[in-house]
């Protein structure tokens, strides 16, 4: 029997990283460490998902001039990328600014936009038991009602669908209601406290979770130091971590995460000890430079 897989798709990315240890100054110079690597939340949840040792399936668009170089790397990491060039649009850009425990993207998503959900081979369905999106793949697309298709189409073929909620500055600028109407149909819904906060409209996390819980079948909330809640079968529950890790760079916290979570899930795990396979993973992450492994 073939093991399960995970089909990922949504961002590849170029990030242009930018540490600084002192307060962005505006209109002057601020000194940074400046990093560039190959990135995108979906694209860096399928690295790490193979990292774990699951069998993952990425999906994604690029401009022409990157394509051979992506698809190497996603071969070094032990993934199979099916990548379409895009000889009108660049790849996507993010310029990520990292000041102590926050962060900044300015985002242009480039070749993403033009992404065609309704030209991924059903066959890559067949294979899989979770499929990964996220939110960034409906931001700005060209076709977002396209995504709502897919899910329904990944569904019909026995697979359940995971949407990372993304971004809430994006969750706004799209339209709370819009997006969630877009997920209906999903399995599972992760998102951090501010687009949980975003989604449910609700002054506190346990509401949102709560909240939450009610429209999908799983919910999954990360709070960073504080830990995650998780809403499933009608209860709520809050999971501290074990320990806490001293962060580098948390560039890529939350799609490590995910690939935790999913790598837990495929293999059989409880929602709870996947939970915990995700906080592993993520603190793994996040106590080097960099988004992926």
């Amino acid at each position: 029997m073939t093991p399960p897989r995970v089909l990922v798709v949504g961002d590849v990315i170029d990030d242009i990283l930018a540490t600084i240890s002192l307060p962005l100054r505006h209109n002057t110079d601020t000194p940074a460490r400046i990093t560039r690597s190959s990135g995108g939340s979906a694209a860096n949840t399928a690295v790490w998902l193979a990292h774990q040792g699951v069998g993952v399936d990425f999906v994604g668009r690029a401009g022409e001039a990157d394509i051979h170089r992506f698809l190497e790397e996603f071969e070094d990491a032990g993934v199979q990328a099916h990548l379409s060039a895009d000889s009108d649009n660049s790849t996507g850009t993010i310029v990520i600014v990292v000041e102590a425990e926050s962060r900044t993207m300015l985002t242009d998503r480039g070749a993403n936009t033009q992404l065609d959900f309704g030209g991924i081979d059903p066959a890559l369905l067949d294979d899989s038991s979770w499929v990964h999106l996220t939110g960034y793949s409906m931001f700005h697309h060209s076709s977002p009602e396209s995504i709502p298709e897919f899910i329904a189409l990944a569904r019909s073929r026995g697979a359940k669908v995971m949407v990372d909620a993304s971004s809430s500055g994006f969750l706004v600028d799209f339209g709370v209601e819009r997006f969630l109407e877009a997920i209906r149909d999903v399995s599972l819904v992760r998102c951090n406290e501010d687009e949980a906060l975003t989604l449910s409209g609700r002054e506190s996390l346990a509401e949102s979770v709560e909240f939450l819980g009610h429209l999908f079948p799983t919910v999954v909330v990360t709070q960073g130091a504080q830990g995650v809640w998780r809403a499933d079968g009608g209860s709520v529950a809050h999971i501290p971590l074990a320990e806490s890790v001293k962060s580098v760079d948390p560039t890529g916290a939350g799609d490590s995460f995910n690939a935790g979570l999913l790598a837990g899930l495929v293999q059989g795990d409880s929602l709870e000890n996947a939970i915990h396979r995700g906080i592993a993973v993520a603190s793994l992450c996040i106590t080097k430079a960099g988004a992926r492994p």
